[in-house]
């Protein structure tokens, strides 16, 4: 068996993890596809650290490259640590029945990709590993108490999700009830959010700050701001509002905007797209249906499923904060644990090795 990689992440952190025995190790797109072993196993990235063959004539591009795999190879595994819209332009040119694609969320309402899609939380590994190295920030957190306001709202740069919940903040005269932080236009030279971002105590920057996926070190750890939990705010404010980075209707993005309230054991509101909680579920974690009317979730249309979104941001707003609380206690907890002792590689991987098992045999 010959086993392609491109990546030293892939070689590293992958390979040891997934099953494969008596194999040979390939860095050479050309050697791989010429080689005559009688199974052949493909990892390959597309954003995410690609360190081997990058000048490769091969092949032209991303695309080709996934093509070119999937005709020699038994199976091709590609790695992606984030999920958007562009993908359903890489899916519809080079999706095969041997490709599948390793990646941090779900897509809605299609089989035929969504079972080729081994998840993958590496936003939820990546906070959570921050936070297995500071225990003593995470005692800081007070999230069964009440607290003095009911929400943050901190949205990060503008994008039409974002600008509804801003809006309706304001329209709803609840700004008073809040911590909400927003806007900034992105330049190469400044921070987006200077005038308004809150530092936590002891985080430092690394370099220039231009956005939130810029290194910092926190108490002496080096890790990417967006990553650190807001923990003045959250004992400020009782719940979360998430707007997540996407909020494309057929699929769902699980990043450190997802993670920290499942870290911090607080009640949310999702606004993303649709699915967003039902995909968020499938991943064993638990909502607030029951507390909460969530029933927003499955609503198609953004502005109707905002609108009933924000329509339980209102209702929690008016509720005692310490019967909320307590209710909610039993799914805050499940979540701080599952997403806290889960081994997000080890979940992934597992999946991998049932699929690269099949092929060796």
């Amino acid at each position: 068996m010959i086993v392609y990689s491109d990546s030293n992440i892939i070689d590293l952190e992958w390979l040891p993890r997934v099953g494969l025995t008596n194999y040979t190790l390939c860095h050479s797109f050309v050697d791989y596809a010429a080689s005559t072993d009688p199974v052949k196993i493909a990892f390959t990235t597309h954003r995410l650290h690609c360190d081997h063959d990058i000048n490769c004539a091969a092949y032209q591009g991303f695309e080709d490259k996934i093509l070119q795999l999937s005709a020699v190879s038994a199976l091709v595994f590609t790695f992606e640590s984030e999920l958007h819209n562009f993908h359903w332009r890489i899916w519809e040119q080079c999706h095969r029945d041997n490709v599948y694609w390793v990646l941090p969320g779900a897509v809605n309402d299609r089989n035929d990709i969504n079972s080729h899609i081994v998840f993958w939380g590496d936003w939820f590994k990546t906070t959570t590993l921050l936070y297995k190295q500071l225990p003593q920030k995470l005692a800081q957190l007070q999230p069964y108490t009440v607290k003095p306001k009911y929400f943050d709202v901190l949205l990060g740069s503008p994008k039409p999700h974002r600008d509804f919940v801003f809006n309706a903040v304001k329209e709803h005269n609840l700004l008073d009830k809040v911590v909400m932080t927003y806007g900034g236009n992105w330049r190469d030279d400044e921070f987006y959010a200077k005038d308004y971002f809150i530092w936590e105590p002891d985080c430092v920057p690394v370099g220039k700050i231009i956005g939130t996926a810029d290194w910092v070190e926190y108490c002496g750890v080096r890790t990417g701001l967006s990553r650190v939990i807001p923990i003045q705010t959250f004992n400020d404010t009782a719940y979360s509002i998430i707007a997540e980075t996407d909020y494309d209707n057929t699929l769902s993005f699980f990043s450190e905007k997802t993670a920290k309230p499942l870290i911090a054991r607080r009640l949310f509101v999702a606004f993303t797209g649709y699915k967003f909680l039902h995909n968020l579920r499938a991943c064993g974690f638990r909502t607030f249906e029951g507390i909460i009317d969530e029933s927003y979730d499955l609503i198609y249309n953004d502005e109707e499923r905002y609108a009933a979104a924000f329509q339980q941001v209102r209702w929690l707003c008016e509720q005692p904060q310490e019967e909320i609380l307590e209710q909610v206690r039993v799914i805050t907890e499940h979540n701080y644990r599952l997403i806290m002792d889960t081994d997000w590689t080890t979940f992934a991987s597992n999946q991998i090795q049932l699929l690269t098992n099949s092929a060796q045999r």
